[in-house]
């Protein structure tokens, strides 16, 4: 890809986020200004703008079940290989587990929302449609798994499978893409206020999202945590991309859709993990600190596999 359509892509994106880090400094220091907007940009705007984008898509044009399999088969060999290495990262004492935990979680829970607007930024608003569809392919399996390895070793509570189903089809981004599957589906469309509605909602979402993602930036006592953070970046940032590349191009997927999956695969991590890693007794210092440290180095890694990736299917 050409390095003036990244920068024309990436350059809004992280400008939009350096501004909300700017803001979290100077202006809106305290953290309970803060979480207004990121309820309503979670619950309303981002589904807002998930349901427009699959509601209208050509999914035709797609080849789901390679693009889905793709996403599955990387996470699974990932889940797989961290659970490998819990004796040699624990050894069972508590501090080093809640540490485990939080490691487990930023290495495999994704921005979806940073996904949607560098997307959106990059190839357009009709090419968010495969990123939302990355999103009903990953978000059920990370949040059963995250919270599973959570609940096992961080409490003595049993696992009930019903809750978690509900805590997942509860989530507003899961609510947003199945809507919009099953109107995109049905054969039917919006009703044109309706659709206008959303759209300006959906619209407001990506510009928002990344304010908040620069706002909650933190880095602090790194050194203390350096081999869980090199390890968390690692994951997110090396292994995941190149793992979902070798399984894309078994499958023969190229163009846009491996582009997106590249995005996908090196994505920072989300911020939901925080609160759950804060409330369940892991690690969140490590968990903020990973985060952040991944949103900055994303901005290296996430040009070097699209055009690594293009390099190699050319």
């Amino acid at each position: 890809m050409d390095i003036g359509v990244l920068l024309n892509g990436f350059l809004p994106v992280f400008g939009i986020m350096m501004l909300g880090f700017y803001l979290k400094s100077r202006v809106l220091k305290d953290d309970s200004q803060w979480i207004p907007i990121e309820k309503v940009t979670f619950l309303i705007l981002m589904p807002s703008f998930i349901i427009v984008a699959l509601a209208s898509a050509d999914m035709t044009s797609l080849a789901i079940w390679p693009f889905v399999l793709t996403l599955l088969c990387a996470l699974a060999v990932t889940f797989v290989i961290l659970a490998l290495l819990y004796p040699s990262l624990t050894r069972k004492k508590k501090q080093k587990i809640a540490a485990y935990t939080s490691l487990f979680q930023t290495s495999t829970r994704f921005n979806g929302f940073i996904a949607l607007a560098l997307v959106a930024s990059l190839y357009g608003e009709n090419a968010t449609a495969i990123v939302a569809l990355g999103l009903i392919t990953m978000i059920p399996p990370i949040n059963v798994v995250n919270i599973t390895v959570m609940t096992w070793l961080l409490t003595d509570k049993q696992i009930a499978p019903g809750q978690i189903l509900l805590k997942i089809l509860k989530n507003p981004l899961i609510i947003g893409c199945l809507l919009g599957i099953a109107i995109n589906l049905s054969g039917l469309s919006l009703w044109q206020p309706v659709h206008e509605g959303l759209t300006i909602l959906g619209r407001a979402s990506l510009g928002i999202t990344l304010l908040t993602v620069g706002a909650g930036l933190t880095l602090g006592n790194l050194e203390a945590m350096r081999l869980k953070l090199l390890l968390a970046c690692f994951f997110k940032l090396v292994f995941m991309p190149a793992l979902v590349l070798v399984i894309a191009l078994l499958q023969g997927i190229n163009g846009l859709e491996l582009n997106v999956l590249m995005i996908l695969a090196a994505m920072p991590t989300a911020a939901n993990g925080y609160l759950l890693a804060r409330e369940m007794g892991g690690d969140a210092p490590l968990y903020a600190n990973a985060s952040s440290l991944q949103v900055i180095l994303s901005l290296i890694a996430i040009p070097f596999w699209l055009e690594f990736a293009q390099r190699v299917t050319a």
